[in-house]
């Protein structure tokens, strides 16, 4: 996408927000949308989403930037299944299971780097950057490997900088079928492809993996439970809304929206006049790309109903130099703090009072259509059947 282009998206939202400031009113679904309080803490539901969403739907596992070169990969483990993602030497980038064929350890425990061969620890079975397998130790005493070619292979499809993948081995998808032109865009606009990665993460132990969904969904507390940290540029509820199917763009305006109006577009400070969120169904948000920088936060379901870890990972349009080391560690702890002591601390009193509240209904406004659109989704993916 052409760096026109690429200003004129966020050229675009940035009117919109003004108008919401001038308007009074963010963008708004046409009615409040109750959401019973136990569905949150009910492990017949928490099972449903295991394997009616996670285990079947598309999931962003990888930038594209995480993989620039062939045999560099990143690992994860999602709802309980270890993944490696790697970038073969035809450029492709495939996504396996993090077993070895023979008798699944893992083969790596690295969360990111660069191989030529993934060999397993516990009998050195080997395997190339597309998956195949290289070699066997003492392979002549070993007996018939005819039905073992390699690695177990995902569904996998990149697309805007982002490599995704399905947890289910016989799924078939493409990402600009389930992203969709628009939201495609969209994210070409935040040039993912572009970003160098700062390898240090931030973990973070989180309650059942909806309540911190919510929190990222949410236009509606930045000023408010973040007015001394993160909000305090923000003009309060004043978001705009964009759904892409099960996916949502959310913009905030910023303090410096004005500059709409007393300065031509090519002199908006887009970081001071807007800031922005796109959360990828079911589990990804990305947070920036309209400035210099870009959070990506992965919210991991746990074992059970009420946990979940939430990872978070920064970006940068420059490579890492020890300046830009120093500025995304201080930008990581930063984030970090104001999601473990502000939201995260928040949303655990609501995990806590659960039982007390299982029967009675939360109730997302007309002012919160992003939230509105993720439990829409849920209940359609995860309906019981009569």
């Amino acid at each position: 996408m052409a760096d026109a282009q690429r200003r004129q998206v966020f050229y675009e939202l940035a009117r919109r927000l003004r108008e919401n400031v001038a308007r009074g009113s963010p963008d708004q679904a046409e009615d409040v949308l109750p959401v019973l309080a136990g569905e949150y803490a009910a492990p017949a539901q928490y099972q449903r989403e295991v394997e009616q969403i996670f285990e079947r739907v598309p999931l962003l596992v990888a930038l594209t930037c995480d993989l620039p070169d062939a045999g560099d990969f990143v690992t994860h483990t999602i709802v309980g299944r270890p993944l490696l993602i790697v970038r073969g030497d035809d450029g492709v980038a495939r996504v396996f299971v993090n077993a070895c064929r023979h008798r699944g350890a893992a083969l790596t425990d690295a969360p990111y780097g660069s191989r030529r061969l993934f060999t397993c620890p516990y009998h050195a079975w080997s395997y190339d950057r597309q998956g195949c397998l290289k070699g066997v130790p003492d392979g002549e005493t070993f007996g018939d490997l005819s039905d073992i070619s390699g690695l177990i292979e995902l569904p996998s499809d990149e697309l805007a900088g982002a490599v995704f993948a399905s947890l289910d081995a016989g799924a078939a998808f493409t990402a600009r079928e389930w992203l969709g032109d628009s939201l495609v865009r969209s994210l070409e606009a935040l040039r993912l492809d572009a970003m160098y990665p700062y390898r240090v993460t931030s973990t973070i132990a989180s309650p059942n993996w909806k309540l911190a969904a919510d929190g990222y969904l949410d236009g509606y507390h930045i000023g408010l439970l973040h007015r001394n940290t993160i909000g305090v540029r923000a003009i309060n509820n004043r978001n705009t809304y964009d759904l892409f199917g099960p996916h949502v763009r959310i913009g905030f305006a910023g303090k410096g929206i004005y500059q709409v109006d007393e300065r031509p577009e090519e002199e908006w400070e887009l970081g001071e006049v807007m800031s922005l969120v796109h959360y990828i169904f079911p589990n990804v948000s990305i947070s920036g790309g309209h400035k210099d920088t870009i959070q990506l936060s992965r919210l991991l379901p746990g074992p059970g109903v009420g946990e979940s870890t939430t990872v978070q990972h920064q970006y940068f349009y420059e490579p890492m130099t020890d300046a830009m080391l120093a500025r995304a560690e201080e930008k990581r702890q930063v984030y970090e703090q104001v999601v473990r002591d502000e939201d995260c601390a928040t949303i655990f009193t609501i995990n806590e009072a659960l039982p007390a509240v299982a029967r009675e209904h939360f109730v997302f406004g007309r002012n919160e259509p992003g939230n509105q659109a993720f439990h829409r989704t849920i209940r359609a993916l995860t309906e019981v059947k009569a």
